[in-house]
């Protein structure tokens, strides 16, 4: 598997239905990854009695320069596996990898700088009910991506799930 993500850069090939699952697979091992980092620290927090802000400066007193260390190369590793398997599929379809490759980042750059993405803030919301009252966080923000770019990204993928070996003729 690693010879996968990690190997045969110059001639490795990948046919649809491999690509579907060894991307799926990277996705899943990202989210278990970051999920499972996010427990830890939730437990801590559990365990140390409940405050966050205390637990999260001991953190990073005794972690915190390992901890973004690592996260540095465990983000490089899944974004060298990605191009990895990136690259064999579109050389299996025929087309030239490195300028394919290029061009589908290039593309992507433009359409961020053109329409970039939406942010949007949440404000204080207090719900009473015959229970009690519930009050949410003011000042919450968040980031969405531009449907434009969501859609060049969701072609994208279709046409490297889609599109068959060799299309586009063999490419030497």
């Amino acid at each position: 598997m690693l010879k996968i993500y990690f190997g045969e850069w110059g001639n490795g090939r990948l046919k649809r239905l491999a690509y579907l699952g060894y991307y799926l697979l990277l996705m899943v091992l990202f989210v278990a990854i970051i999920f499972g980092a996010i427990l830890a620290v939730g437990a801590t927090e559990k365990i140390m009695g409940g405050d966050i802000f205390a637990i999260q400066a001991m953190l990073m007193d005794h972690f915190g320069l390992a901890f973004i260390v690592g996260f540095v190369f465990f983000m490089l590793a899944m974004m060298v596996a990605q191009i990895n398997i990136l690259a064999k599929r579109i050389r299996d379809m025929g087309l030239p990898a490195v300028w394919t490759i290029l061009g589908i980042i290039a593309v992507s750059i433009v359409l961020n700088i053109l329409f970039p993405s939406q942010s949007m803030e949440v404000s204080t919301a207090i719900v009473k009910t015959a229970e009690g009252t519930a009050i949410s966080t003011a000042g919450t923000h968040a980031n969405t991506a531009s449907l434009i770019v969501q859609s060049f990204d969701l072609i994208v993928f279709l046409c490297l799930i889609l599109i068959p070996s060799d299309a586009f003729g063999k490419n030497r």
